[in-house]
């Protein structure tokens, strides 16, 4: 068996090398046959009989090679087709490397070809090497790589994605380094850029937009070190280019990186060249880190003020409401500010959390008696418990909360004496003003 299919391995290498140097007209070296065999492999091919066409096309491509493109693309769809029904390894091999030997071929007679060249053709095979030949995968990243480097811009959607996979599980594997990562992300999301520039609706390169960016950012290549070096080497040819500018802003933002000098600079010229709630935000970062809390809420307040629309409305609320309870000790701007965050971000579990730490903070300021003092720990509690339902995420910080402030409850003493049972119905007053239940604590 293993003869069998090294003969056939060995037919199919000469005859691409006879095939280097077969006549380059149409027809071939014999037009009669050419003509039998393209009319009988195409019509079995229409059928969807693979099986008869086969034998028939095989003689076509030795005959006239150069007869047409449909050649190697009806071609490709038969052996791909042969190789997801075959089950032995061995043979699935072979016909993979006659897949590959296709795409080598169609360069061979059609790489000049003004709709499809060389470019376009290699990014077919790389995308076969990356499905059929996952072992191999360095390989396909290279031809990938010069895909992209012949086609540039017009690079279709699949390859720079793919691409983008194979430069991570480089990386992981130690194959290349953190800046060819980065080199590699910057060139396709210069093309990824470039066509939704010219077709803002385009669904492929959207998505792919959103794939590059998650391998990148899960390659581990996207240190904070890695981007300020690439990011600052750039930052005087590119100062003026709101696109660049924000997509430094988000990798810089996303690596934790947003109290290096290169934050600051670009997010600071992309809101002098484009004042979007975004950039009004990564300002305020950039405040807030740097202990200067009046210009981060400045800031804060300047991007929620323009950016009703924006994704980032609800942080920006949220870290609004925090200086609020952290640095100015307004409790009720502060329970405002997060209320409004969850109305941007429902299933959100952190305003909650805030909000609960808001009243606890407060109850002194609302409440002179000790009761009622006490009674808020039930409306903190009953925040950090939605909290937890809304936001399975944040299960674990809700818990340490609700367990350290439960002990605060009012005592049993204190709600005997109230003539109170738990389970009761009980409204906190004052500006909190929230319904709960009434709740000892338990000794």
């Amino acid at each position: 068996m293993k003869a069998k299919i090294l003969a056939l391995a060995i037919g199919w290498m000469a005859m691409a090398g006879g095939l280097m140097a077969q006549n380059t007209d149409k027809m071939g070296s014999d037009p009669d046959a050419c003509a039998k065999y393209q009319s009988l492999y195409q019509e079995f091919y229409k059928q969807g009989n693979f099986k008869d066409a086969m034998p028939w096309w095989k003689l076509a491509i030795q005959i006239c090679p150069r007869y047409s493109k449909n050649l190697y693309i009806h071609g490709v769809k038969m052996f791909e087709d042969k190789i997801k029904e075959e089950t032995d390894p061995k043979k699935q091999f072979v016909l993979v490397d006659s897949l590959l030997w296709v795409y080598d071929l169609r360069i061979v007679n059609f790489g000049n070809d003004a709709r499809a060249p060389k470019g376009y053709i290699l990014g077919l095979k790389g995308i076969a090497m990356q499905e059929y030949r996952k072992e191999d995968y360095p390989l396909g990243y290279k031809i990938l790589g010069e895909s992209i480097r012949l086609m540039g811009s017009q690079s279709s959607a699949a390859v720079v994605l793919i691409y983008m996979q194979a430069s991570q599980q480089l990386f992981k594997d130690g194959a290349i380094d953190a800046e060819k990562v980065l080199s590699d992300y910057e060139t396709v999301m210069d093309i990824v850029d470039a066509n939704l520039k010219l077709n803002p609706d385009d669904e492929n390169f959207k998505r792919t937009k959103e794939g590059v960016e998650i391998f990148f950012t899960n390659s581990g290549a996207a240190t904070c070190e890695a981007l300020k070096k690439l990011y600052t080497a750039k930052f005087a040819a590119l100062k003026d280019d709101i696109d660049w500018l924000k997509k430094v802003t988000k990798q810089l933002k996303k690596a934790g990186c947003t109290d290096s000098r290169i934050f600051s600079e670009s997010a600071e010229a992309l809101f002098d060249l484009q004042p979007t709630a975004e950039a009004a935000h990564n300002i305020a970062i950039l405040f807030y880190r740097r202990e200067e809390s009046d210009k981060a809420a400045e800031y804060l307040q300047k991007g929620i003020d323009i950016g009703q629309q924006s994704e980032e409305l609800a942080d920006m609320y949220y870290e609004l409401a925090t200086l609020n309870y952290s640095k100015y000790k307004n409790y009720q701007k502060a329970r405002s500010l997060a209320l409004k965050a969850i109305e941007a971000r429902p299933n959100w579990g952190k305003p909650y959390l805030l909000i609960g730490q808001v009243y606890i903070a407060a109850r002194q300021e609302v409440f002179s008696d000790p009761w009622d003092q006490a009674t808020v720990f039930w409306v903190a509690v009953d925040k950090f418990i939605k909290a937890k339902s809304v936001d399975p995420e944040i299960a674990d910080e809700a818990n340490n909360l609700i367990n350290t402030y439960s002990d605060y409850f009012p005592n049993n003493e204190m709600v005997f004496f109230r003539t109170m049972h738990d389970g009761d119905n009980y409204t906190v007053g004052g500006w909190i003003n929230e319904s709960t239940k009434v709740r000892s604590k338990k000794l």
